[in-house]
């Protein structure tokens, strides 16, 4: 409820600013849009509570686990630590990965490009020995009708 009230008064805010700036304000801004945006702002706000909820457990979690002290199973906390250092490394060596298969695809675009370009040149050449070729012919004929 308090948000529905909330965005009315930042519309009726919006409406009065709009009406009360005369010339200074050529374009009004729909309402629904000034709805759209107050919606997104309360999103945007139950997203960052969430955040600081999240944040505080796991500093609780964390301190819990200090506290625990001798208690804890370092076994457990380590083996933790060693796989995310493992799933470190591999994100990175998926990186090099695709920046290579980038480098690739780009190496064989410009290849594909010289192909392209080589296939024109003889598709050009081809023209030309066959017009070559049938004024030869056109040329014997000429000489074997004398």
């Amino acid at each position: 409820m308090i948000k529905k009230i909330w965005i009315a008064m930042i519309a009726f805010s919006v409406m009065t600013t709009s009406a009360s700036a005369g010339d200074f304000c050529s374009d009004s801004v729909p309402l629904t849009e000034v709805i759209g945006a107050a919606n997104t702002l309360n999103d945007s706000n139950d997203l960052s509570t969430g955040l600081v909820t999240t944040s505080a457990n796991m500093l609780a979690l964390s301190i819990s686990l200090v506290d625990a002290g001798s208690t804890a199973n370092t076994e457990y906390v380590e083996a933790m630590l060693q796989l995310s250092q493992d799933i470190l490394d591999m994100a990175d060596k998926i990186g090099e990965m695709a920046d290579r298969i980038l480098v690739m695809a780009d190496d064989i675009g410009d290849m594909s490009d010289r192909i392209l370009e080589t296939q024109r040149i003889q598709s050009a050449n081809l023209v030309l020995t066959q017009t070559n070729i049938l004024k030869a012919q056109a040329n014997f004929n000429s000489i074997l009708n004398r």
